[in-house]
């Protein structure tokens, strides 16, 4: 298995410390049983079905890993990339490329980075987020990911008219694998429409992105406010506890105003609305493709 771990960190070109500290951390799980019986447990039962109970594994491997002093987050990642054979396999059986799954895959990749920046770790603090990835739910189609969801039941109670014929929509999706250029989301939205074969597309997204105060503080040229566009943004709530500000600053604490870093337009453009004795939250929009 630590062959095929390698392997697949460098197809998806992990740095070179991060593959180092994958194979040492599963070099330990070798030597702790509790936590290889975990392992071999579902990686046995996910051959049978993607819809393994991820929940009560991610907890056992929580719980393993305080007692035997491992870390925890790198575990969760090597635990999703043990599996990774496998779901090649159900790719196949779906019908599915491979270049489509190696797409998928790359999530992973933007998870270990952000983990690394936030908390120093390589490894992921968010692992139940691959589930969708895992169970063929959630895809990676060109810049952005989508799922299929039932229609927002709120669309209506916030005085739109829902649209005729449409009983789901397209959840979106933004990893944090690059620019958020607004000609990649378009081709995205043209990919994800053809992938899921809806006669009528809505498109629905919950993300901080569409918060509608953004118009008030970011520059013209944000490209955060060219995706905003696309939506109509029709439910907006504050988020007081900031939970979203690490995206943005790359620490997990960002009490201290102050001393937030302003490297960045987007980081500048925050800690000034933030310094003001403002508020960040998040929007829900949804479009008709």
């Amino acid at each position: 298995m630590q062959e095929e771990i390698i392997c697949f960190c460098e197809q998806y070109q992990y740095p070179k410390e991060a593959i180092q500290t994958l194979v040492n951390v599963y070099d330990t799980i070798e030597l702790t049983p509790s936590i290889k019986e975990l392992f071999m447990e579902a990686r046995q039962n996910y051959a049978q079905t993607p819809f393994i109970d991820y929940n009560r594994y991610l907890d056992c491997l929580k719980i393993s890993c305080k007692k035997e002093s491992v870390p925890w987050e790198t575990a969760s990642l090597l635990f999703h990339i043990c599996l990774v054979p496998m779901l090649y396999q159900y790719y196949d059986a779906c019908g599915l490329s491979h270049t489509l799954c190696h797409a998928s895959l790359e999530d992973l990749k933007w998870k270990l980075l952000e983990c690394r920046q936030v908390y120093g770790i390589w490894g992921s603090f968010v692992p139940d987020w691959f589930v969708g990835f895992f169970q063929l739910t959630r895809f990676t189609l060109g810049r952005l990911q989508f799922e299929q969801v039932p229609f927002p039941e709120d669309y209506a109670s916030s005085g739109r008219k829902r649209p005729t014929g449409i009983s789901h929509a397209i959840n979106i999706h933004i990893p944090s694998s690059g620019p958020l250029r607004h000609e990649d989301c378009v081709d995205s939205y043209q990919r994800a429409a053809d992938f899921f074969q809806h006669t009528k597309t809505a498109f629905f997204c919950n993300s901080w992105l569409l918060f509608p105060e953004h118009t008030l503080f970011l520059p013209e040229h944000s490209r955060i406010l060219d995706f905003m566009k696309d939506f109509d943004i029709y439910y907006s709530y504050q988020d007081p506890a900031g939970s979203n500000l690490w995206r943005i600053f790359g620490q997990p604490d960002c009490s201290d105003i102050a001393g937030l870093p302003a490297r960045t337009s987007l980081q500048q453009a925050y800690k000034e609305w933030l310094l003001s004795g403002n508020t960040p939250g998040i929007g829900r929009g949804l479009f008709l493709y």
